[in-house]
């Protein structure tokens, strides 16, 4: 009797636990999961038929129960088969063979209760040592073990995929098999031990409950825990780091491949006395840094060969979520390439900055040795041009003339864009009309245009106000740019500047402005490569064009400087258009009406601005021809010109006479321009005399440069007669100057 009690108050336990984990099984997101939780609710069922059997108070109730116990049995492995076949990964092959395992059961589950109602295949034991207490035993008949022999054929199928995957995984992975395989196979070791010993009682049915909490676990805590770790610690020997684990006494507890490998770490000896710990933890005490992030090199020797290695070590404390220290680590980060790569990309650099003063230098040269004949050859030409009434010799002279603008266009050209490469360009805004700037535009094209026979019109909306803020310099220069192309690729038409704008506030608007021409027009593929440097589209077309391929990247460049941006649509044999679009400040809102084009004057007559006949300056240049340059661009003004051919000489003219300005070449044999200059400037009697520097260097900050050292002033070669009256007008006294 006590053992029939012990046994249902074990089952009784055992149906607690199974239905606790079927709670839990909801974690279990995975279809295997479902099949779990399906053999245990069939265990459940098991164990209480197993309760009845052992509380049936005669054979009836004994028998009944036991077919429900087995029936039950028959799901138990049906859905342990869909767990194991799905949680091994054969999915195909169960989705071929479940559907005929469920049918088996379902027949031998009939043929169960069945063989009860025909009372062939079992019997009930009365347990004579203890008097009323009915047990099922099962006899040795041939029909019960076909029954047996479908059971353990499902769990043996199902067992031979949790072997093949046992094989077939990686190690990693076989531990999470080898449980599964574990647990079913004590499962059938309890249930063949009662059928072999003719146990009162099947004590397997108690370890359904302890096997389906063990799977649980396994699936969930277990294998994922002691996957991760395994993972954890492959992962850590993949790196391409050292890691060193210290405990809180600063024992070595763990060190990955990286750091075995490239230093020698042994855990059972390593230690804080060991490299390359030991450097590190004193370059932190030094510092007084509670971990860091410090260098190291190391000279080794990989594969024979003796090398140099650069590390960069981090130490920090490990500590838990209450911040209690629970050890250390040491990451070693190889960083000899990136070492390597930055000596290199230094080097490269150095190399680029040598060339880069190189491309200046020889910038500068060009644009001296170039300016200074072009200076003598525009001067001079002036000179021929004041002079001379002959109309055929001022024509050869004009020609003359334009021929050194285009020459000198083409220099300015490769300066700016010099300029626009080093980020030296600057920007100086100042108030201006915009009908003037038109004006000055369609002038200065209109005889260009007139030779090809070609119309310049100007469309400009009234409503436009009458004095913006911009780099007036900057705008003509894109606008002339663009225009300058126009005419130079039309054949016949003309070019058409349409102008308007976009008010944004009170005080700002955007400048419309949009040049078209009805010339050849560029072709869809040269169109992408319109603002590249050096670059001239349809090159063999287009060989007898005068221009350097820089235009339209300098105009793109200063559009976007000034905040701008600018657009083309062309198409081939109709014309090209551009749009530029300026952001400016509105200074007086005024509109300033219908635009008015105001005719060119046919010739112009050169007029001095200035007379000065008690003024005295000095000019100073090596070349003779250049001092003849100034002299003759000023001989109107009747400013006395004293010249000096070399630095030596100006210093002792200074030395000897007071004069009202100096205008000094920069580039002249020693000494020159600037050390000739320092001298002047702190002896003799033209200490506080304005010293202009008159160069052909205007490379990219020059004249910042130049006003740095001292100079007063910057005027580049060649030398326009207006440029150097305005000169002498700001900076002689005004006592000897005197307007004309």
């Amino acid at each position: 009797m006590y053992t029939k009690a012990a046994y249902v108050m074990v089952d009784f336990l055992a149906v607690i636990v199974l239905f606790l984990t079927i709670y839990a099984m909801d974690r279990i997101k995975d279809t295997y999961g479902k099949w779990l939780k399906r053999a245990l609710v069939a265990g459940s069922f098991a164990v209480v038929a197993n309760i009845f059997v052992a509380v049936s108070v005669n054979s009836a109730m004994a028998a009944v129960a036991y077919c429900a116990y087995f029936s039950a049995i028959d799901f138990i492995l049906y859905f342990l088969y869909g767990f194991c076949m799905l949680y091994t990964e054969h999915v195909d092959i169960f989705k071929k063979t479940h559907k005929i395992i469920c049918a088996l059961m379902i027949i031998d589950t009939v043929s169960i209760y069945a063989n009860f109602i025909f009372g062939h295949l079992f019997y009930i034991y009365e347990d004579t040592d203890n008097a009323g207490v009915t047990f099922f035993l099962t006899g040795f008949r041939p029909y019960y073990y076909v029954h047996l022999t479908l059971d353990y054929m499902v769990m043996a199928l199902a067992l031979v995929f949790i072997v093949y995957r046992i094989i077939k995984s990686y190690s990693l992975y076989r531990v999470k098999y080898i449980l599964i395989l574990s647990v079913l196979l004590l499962v059938v070791a309890l249930n063949v031990a009662y059928m072999a010993l003719s146990l009162v009682l099947d004590i397997s049915v108690v370890f359904y409950a302890v096997a389906g909490a063990l799977i649980y676990g396994s699936i969930t805590v277990f294998v994922p825990r002691s996957l991760m770790n395994v993972s954890i610690l492959r992962a850590t020997d993949d790196m391409n780091e050292g890691l060193i684990l210290f405990d809180i006494n600063d024992s070595c507890i763990y060190a990955n491949a990286f750091a075995k490998t490239r230093f020698d770490v042994d855990e059972s000896t390593y230690n804080f006395s060991c490299e390359p710990v030991s450097s590190v933890i004193k370059e932190i005490i030094m510092t007084g840094e509670s971990s860091g992030d410090i260098p190291y090199i190391k000279n080794a020797i990989r594969n024979g060969v003796a090398k140099t290695e650069h590390y960069r070590i981090k130490f920090n404390k490990l500590t838990d979520k209450n911040n209690r220290v629970l050890g250390s680590y040491f990451l070693l980060r190889d960083v000899t390439e990136e070492i390597y790569y930055l000596a290199a990309i230094n080097e490269a650099k150095v190399n680029a900055d040598n060339a880069n003063l190189a491309k200046s230098a020889f910038l500068a040269n060009m644009s001296h040795e170039i300016r200074t004949p072009l200076n003598s050859i525009i001067g001079l030409n002036e000179m021929v041009l004041r002079t001379e009434k002959d109309p055929e010799i001022r024509g050869y002279a004009e020609e003359i003339k334009q021929s050194g603008a285009v020459l000198l266009s083409l220099i300015n050209d490769i300066l700016d864009f010099s300029k626009i490469e080093a980020n030296k360009m600057e920007l100086v805004h100042s108030d201006y009309n915009p009908h003037e700037l038109l004006r000055d535009i369609k002038q200065f094209f209109e005889q260009m245009a007139a030779e090809k026979d070609l119309f310049i019109h100007i469309s400009c909306d009234p409503g436009i106000p009458s004095v913006l803020n911009g780099d007036i310099k900057r705008i003509r220069q894109v606008l002339s740019n663009l225009v300058s192309n126009a005419v130079k690729y039309t054949k016949e038409g003309g070019i058409t500047i349409n102008v308007s704008c976009n008010f944004l506030s009170h005080k700002t608007m955007e400048l419309y402005v949009e040049i078209s021409d009805t010339g050849i027009g560029i072709s869809e593929a040269d169109l992408s490569h319109i603002f590249d440097s050096f670059r001239r589209v349809n090159e063999g077309q287009n060989a007898t064009i005068q221009g350097t391929g820089l235009g339209l990247t300098i105009t793109r460049e200063l559009v976007e400087l000034m905040q701008g941006h600018i657009t083309v649509h062309s198409s081939p044999g109709k014309g090209t258009s551009f749009k530029v679009t300026l952001p400016q400040t509105i200074v007086d809102r005024t509109p300033l009406g219908p635009f008015t084009e105001t005719p060119a004057p046919a010739t112009v007559e050169y007029h001095e601005s200035f007379r000065a006949p008690t003024a005295n300056i000095l000019v100073v240049d090596d070349v003779m021809v250049n001092l003849k340059v100034v002299e003759a661009l000023l001989k109107r003004t009747q400013v006395k010109v004293d010249k000096a051919t070399g630095g030596a000489q100006a210093i002792e003219m200074c030395d000897d006479k007071k004069y009202d300005c100096i205008f000094l070449d920069h580039r002249m044999p020693a000494p020159d321009g600037i050390e000739t200059f320092k001298a002047i400037s702190v002896s003799g009697l033209n200490t506080d005399t304005p010293i202009i520097v008159l160069t052909a260097n205007a490379l990219s900050g020059a004249d910042i440069e130049y006003r740095e050292i001292g100079f007063a002033d910057y005027l580049s070669k060649p030398i326009k007669s207006d440029e150097l009256e305005a000169m002498l007008i700001k900076y002689l006294p005004p006592d000897k100057v005197t307007l004309v």
